[in-house]
């Protein structure tokens, strides 16, 4: 069980297993039944009303950030079980949903499938394109919520540029991200008596993330318009050494 702040022994980050990571949520999946669709992929298993609210209040905050006309082809990138589908895809002319996990997307496309309008996929944010999701036209928006803790440094490097291939000039890219407050936290094989799992994830720095933005950067790149924090008020915020932001992109040459 390992919780380091800042860089290892040897002075590298550790890494992630993703297999690990992979059977956490597939077991999060398998428990949906029982703890409901919000709760299964916000972990507040012991504050379940806490789960409720922050989802709630991180769509209404955040869903305008992404400037939604009706005629925006969006992709929701880590889509999860969908909590976010019901709230954006009325307001966009095409939706499509994400995740590496079989089990969130079954749920998800499931509940809200509507072909060839809302579709979902199993596909790795860090390993995908136009092709491999059946796509013909590029996205004008992208929706990225809370995954690139569950990426290594050159997953999330490779998630960017996939996103960034996968994007119209000018693109708007909005990211929710829990953010160390600290030094970078990496939590590997660390055991959650809340989640009754171990748990895995890199929570790095504003900088950190900022950095590695600017480093996917080239054509078409990224150029950040804003960030900030998702909660105002400081009670849908339990965690001490984290906090959820969100930062807003646009990608290449027509970014400003």
């Amino acid at each position: 069980m390992s919780r380091v702040i800042g860089k290892g022994e040897e002075g590298d980050h550790l890494r992630l297993d993703s297999e690990k990571v992979s059977k956490f949520f597939e077991r999060r999946a398998a428990r949906i039944p029982e703890l409901g669709a919000t709760r299964a992929v916000i972990y507040q298993d012991r504050h379940p009303d806490l789960a409720e609210k922050r989802d709630a209040y991180e769509r209404r905050v955040l869903t305008p950030r992404l400037e939604l006309d009706g005629s925006q082809r969006l992709l929701d990138v880590g889509c999860g079980t969908g909590r976010w589908t019901s709230t954006i895809s009325s307001k966009v002319a095409s939706y499509h949903g994400i995740d590496f996990a079989p089990g969130l997307v079954e749920h998800a496309a499931a509940e809200h499938g509507q072909p060839p309008r809302v579709r979902f996929s199993v596909a790795d944010a860090s390993d995908f394109s136009l092709d491999s999701l059946g796509e013909h036209e590029p996205f004008d928006r992208v929706l990225v919520s809370g995954v690139f803790i569950y990426l290594n440094d050159d997953g999330l490097d490779s998630a960017l540029r996939c996103i960034a291939g996968a994007t119209v000039d000018g693109a708007l890219v909005l990211l929710r991200e829990p953010v160390a407050q600290g030094d970078r936290l990496t939590l590997v094989d660390h055991h959650s008596e809340e989640l009754d799992a171990d748990y895995h994830a890199v929570y790095r720095t504003r900088a950190e993330l900022l950095g590695a933005i600017e480093a996917a950067g080239g054509v078409p790149g990224f150029t950040l318009r804003g960030h900030g924090y998702v909660y105002d008020d400081p009670d849908l915020n339990n965690r001490r050494e984290t906090q959820q932001e969100w930062f807003l992109l646009s990608t290449g040459t027509g970014a400003a």
